[in-house]
């Protein structure tokens, strides 16, 4: 065999090794995307500035597309180009200041007419029907306990109640790891997620739900058995509030923040508000076993097919090989 053939036939066989190696390993990593969904994200009066960047990074994880608007957008009827509003933690009052009832109204009419809602603690507290924050010695109750409720938003029928002291003392420390019992896990939100879930608590509320109505409690939190999570339609749109912050990573700066070595949420949280997102825009729960079913189809019978024809080349080369050797013997 003189060189030249030497040559293309090592490449030859490096060329079937990488191949092979490449696809006997298909990756099982599922990206996230929700690229057609537009998000309205609540940046005004209230909103939690730690949690802004924290969920600006969630948000391009899930491959959603992002908009800060404030209570005027709103107001202005800015909804109508978005898919879902969401609504972070923060100082809930103020969002009564900014909003007010021409602002309620025209998220009312938003989710009705097939919008999502995403509230997380004081986003879970703005849209029940009422609030009731919890006399604390050390920190007064204040005047606005009672006298907000015909500006929350009403898109939970029930009560959302804070802070939980069984889970932390306030004002300080004001946070601490809280498990959260996952009762539900049947829904397409927490079909798939774990039995419980650690996940950081800043004072936020439980949902004392009005009997009758049509709202699904997914997670309690275990100290309690009080409803942490919770998920509902209201009119042709869909609403999700959890009351712990779900969107901090606690190991991790993928977040955006440094992380907290202190605390451990024994894994991420993000997968709960993917499928969360997932579904208050109605991405249904099906595409995604589907699309499962096939991609992994799909890649068994490309395997297959590729493997099959590495075999063949391999063939072929061998039958080469052994010809080029027989010659040089007969020469």
């Amino acid at each position: 065999m003189n060189v030249r053939n030497y040559i293309s036939s090592i490449i030859l066989i490096l060329l079937i090794l990488v191949n092979f190696i490449v696809l006997s390993n298909p990756s099982r990593s599922i990206t996230q995307d929700l690229s057609d969904i537009q998000v309205a994200f609540y940046d005004g009066e209230g909103a939690w500035e730690y949690g802004r960047v924290v969920m600006i990074n969630l948000f391009e994880w899930m491959g959603c597309n992002i908009t800060m608007v404030r209570g005027d957008d709103i107001i202005n009827g800015c909804l109508v180009n978005f898919d879902v509003l969401y609504w972070p933690g923060g100082h809930y009052p103020a969002y009564w200041d900014e909003m007010g009832l021409a602002g309620k109204l025209a998220v009312q009419e938003f989710v009705r007419k097939g919008g999502g809602y995403l509230g997380i603690c004081a986003g879970g507290y703005y849209a029940c029907d009422y609030i009731v924050w919890m006399d604390d010695s050390a920190l007064p109750a204040p005047t606005y306990k009672v006298e907000g409720d015909e500006l929350n938003l009403d898109l939970c029928p029930g009560v959302a109640i804070g802070p939980i002291f069984e889970i932390v003392d306030r004002p300080e420390p004001g946070y601490a790891m809280t498990r959260i019992d996952i009762i539900n896990r049947s829904h397409p939100i927490t079909d798939s997620l774990p039995e419980y879930m650690q996940i950081i608590y800043i004072g936020g509320p439980y949902f004392e739900l009005y009997e009758g109505r049509n709202v699904t409690v997914l997670g309690t939190y275990n100290v309690t058995g009080t409803p942490a999570i919770v998920a509902l339609p209201y009119g042709d749109g869909w609403v999700f509030l959890i009351g712990p912050h779900a969107e901090v990573e606690e190991e991790s700066d993928r977040d955006g923040q440094d992380p907290t070595p202190e605390l451990s949420d024994e894994g991420s949280d993000w997968p709960l508000l993917f499928e969360a997102m997932k579904w208050i825009t109605q991405t249904p729960d099906l595409l995604k076993q589907t699309s499962s079913t096939t991609t992994q189809t799909s890649a068994i019978t490309s395997q297959t097919t590729n493997l099959a024809l590495d075999g063949f080349l391999i063939f072929t080369l061998t039958l080469y090989l052994f010809k080029q050797r027989n010659k040089r013997k007969r020469k």
